[in-house]
């Protein structure tokens, strides 16, 4: 059954993975991206110009999906942008930015499409969060909070519109093949700081991880198969081997033991 989909950050990465797969079966999917034009056609979709960390933006989009096709089924939340750098390097205003996006940009996303949704009394929310919002990564504990923000955000939104026949459901993704290496945001203090050769080091592991990950597109299969469920489950992990079993370990170990585990896996030191 054709369907109506909104994807954030779908211009790139797995935004566009997801968009790929989803007109291929045959759904009019709408890339949300904040530089392109509105209506622009391309690999099966369309384009449409939307910024979300503006609340006029992310309006104009919605309202030019509905006067066009009449509703929106299913809106996935996947824009959003990597932050590295030190805690104690991160200036508040590089941290407002990147909650600004990957959590308040979710929430107006949402604000924007839930009166529609509510209208036809159905409707699917899939917010993209990270495996990082499940547990604290060295040089990545901005982005992790801000993925973790949309963990619990995402449980309390279900709760609060389940009354009106709409579904929600988090994707957490592992390492993925995308360009988040080239587009991740690095603190402007990171390379000044006294983090630096540790910060270095753990960084190029983060980007070798990305580089050695999946596929995206398996994102977007897993997308269209949450699509079909009638009762979709509230968490969907996807990932390598690696992820699932830091997940794993993770549910059952002390966290004390956890982290000297993390720490080991990153070669950090200890000062004891």
């Amino acid at each position: 059954m054709k369907k109506v989909v909104l994807v954030t950050g779908g211009t790139s990465g797995i935004g566009r993975a997801i968009c790929n797969v989803l007109s291929n079966e045959g759904h009019a999917v709408f890339a949300g991206g904040r530089s392109v034009e509105s209506g622009e056609s391309s690999e099966g979709y369309e384009s449409i110009q939307m910024n979300v960390n503006e609340d006029a933006s992310v309006k104009s989009a919605i309202d030019w999906i509905i006067g066009k096709e009449g509703k929106i089924d299913v809106l996935v939340n996947n824009a959003g942008i990597g932050m590295a750098g030190a805690i104690e390097d991160s200036s508040i205003s590089e941290i407002q930015e990147i909650f600004n996006t990957n959590v308040a940009g979710m929430i107006r996303a949402c604000q924007a499409t839930l009166p529609h949704m509510r209208s036809k009394k159905s409707g699917l929310i899939i917010n993209i969060s990270s495996v990082g919002g499940l547990m604290g990564l060295p040089y990545r504990g901005i982005y992790c909070a801000s993925k973790s923000a949309v963990e619990t955000i995402t449980e309390s939104l279900s709760q609060e519109i389940m009354q009106f026949g709409i579904k929600t459901v988090i994707i957490e993704p592992g390492d993925f093949k995308t360009n988040i290496n080239k587009n991740r945001f690095v603190s402007e203090k990171a390379l000044q700081s006294e983090y630096r050769s540790d910060f270095e080091r753990i960084y190029q592991i983060i980007n070798d991880e990305v580089a050695q990950g999946e596929d995206p597109a398996l994102i977007g299969h897993l997308v269209s198969k949450i699509m079909s469920k009638r009762n979709p489950r509230m968490r969907y992990n996807v990932g390598n081997i690696k992820s699932k079993f830091a997940l794993s370990t993770k549910r059952v170990l002390r966290d004390r033991w956890f982290e000297k585990l993390m720490m080991h896996h990153y070669k950090m030191k200890k000062n004891s």
